[in-house]
């Protein structure tokens, strides 16, 4: 589905460029034909993240011996951040004196935190306990407080839309308005996920190891959603300004895939489990993160003309 609001967008942004290229060709004799560009760079805020969770379920193995009848681990993160910090690029190509295309690219990232409840761990299996060695089933049921959400979060956007601009009659003011497509992923490293395993042992013993699991978004999820966004300028010389702006993506929520990234504690058991072990277990599972984001901009424009 991402592919296919892609894919619909190239036609509808390279026909509002004919038809800008169009109108920008019968300008009256004396104007210029050639495009005006506007680049601009500059540090950019983003919003928090205010009620992001991670809800972990799943599946852990019961090795050695013994008959799993039903085993089930799951936990809840909360993802927050405070306000990221990163930095905003772009362009606008002015075809005629008003109207354009916009690109542009912004990356930000925050640190994360967030309070966390419990890690609960349920397993009914089938044991051969001496001395009889008949089957017994047996059931585990154990709830583990859980520490504090931590790591890093960023978010990388490509903004691809239609520019007007606008100036004051003094001729030092001016800015733009612009809407379109934003195409954005997440990045970073968030820990810990909790992994744990049963192992019984000897006379049908039973044992469970835990380790912590540093997860991130999937590298490869895109997500489409429309924009709007604003600047203003103020003319230093007649070829930079001082400016600044904003961008607002509008979608709903978001469901981010996570992968695997390592075992936090990886020597801290007999029973390490292996990595391939971990994200086959954990495959699946989803960070839930606000659509809407905004963030805002400030630096220099320059002009070419």
């Amino acid at each position: 589905m991402h592919l296919v609001r892609a894919l619909a967008t190239i036609p509808v942004v390279v026909l509002i460029t004919l038809r800008l290229t169009a109108a920008a060709a019968a300008q009256p004799p004396g104007t210029s034909s050639l495009p005006h560009v506007e680049l601009w760079g500059g540090w950019a805020l983003a919003m928090p993240v205010s009620d992001g969770t991670l809800d972990v379920s799943y599946a852990p193995p019961l090795r050695l011996g013994g008959t799993p009848l039903e085993s089930r681990a799951s936990q809840t993160l909360n993802i927050e951040t405070g306000t990221g910090s990163g930095v905003d690029l772009g362009v606008n190509v002015f075809f005629t004196r008003v109207f354009g295309v916009q690109g542009a690219f912004t990356a930000s990232s925050a640190e994360v935190s967030g309070t966390n409840g419990e890690f609960h761990k349920h397993l009914r299996y089938i044991s051969l306990p001496p001395p009889d060695y008949k089957p017994t089933e047996n059931t585990l049921d154990v709830s583990t407080p859980w520490g504090p959400t931590t790591g890093t979060l960023g978010y990388r956007s490509i903004a691809i839309g239609g520019v007007v601009r606008w100036r004051a009659a003094a001729g030092r003011v001016g800015g733009s308005v612009a809407g379109g497509v934003d195409i954005g992923w997440f990045t970073g490293k968030i820990e810990s996920v909790g992994y744990t395993q049963f192992v019984l042992g000897g006379h049908s013993t039973l044992f469970s190891t835990m380790h912590r699991v540093r997860v991130g978004p999937s590298g490869s999820e895109r997500s489409y959603a429309p924009y709007v966004g604003a600047d203003a300028h103020v003319n230093i010389t007649p070829l930079v300004a001082a400016m600044g702006g904003f961008r607002v993506r509008l979608a709903s929520r978001r469901s981010v895939p996570i992968e695997v990234i390592e075992l936090v504690d990886p020597n801290e058991d007999t029973w390490t489990p292996e990595l391939t072990d971990v994200a086959a277990a954990l495959a699946g599972q989803s960070l839930d993160l606000p659509g809407t984001r905004w963030h805002a901009f400030a630096g220099v424009k320059l002009f070419l003309f």
